[in-house]
């Protein structure tokens, strides 16, 4: 049991690192390329976040942790918004 919460816990914390690199990589597209297709590719993220979060909670992950990934997260995207500007 234990080993099977260290795989869910690292499989977590490497969907946040895959989510904060797509971030990137759209925030990169709306600054070089086109920002024409924003609405589409806001949705997309805010539906892939909604799918891995009842991921989570299916997996047996406590609400908590869910939470202070979320803030965690948030912090990452705003220090790296103050980056850019």
């Amino acid at each position: 049991m234990k080993g099977n919460n260290r795989s869910l816990y690292l499989s977590m914390v490497l969907g946040s690192i895959g989510i904060i690199l797509i971030t990137f990589g759209i925030m990169e597209f709306l600054i070089i390329g086109d920002a024409s297709n924003y609405v589409l590719l806001l949705l997309g993220f805010i539906i892939t976040i909604h799918y891995i979060y009842f991921l989570e909670k299916k997996a047996g992950i406590s609400k908590k942790l869910i939470w202070i990934r979320a803030i965690f997260f948030i912090l990452i995207l705003v220090a790296v918004y103050y980056g850019y500007y």
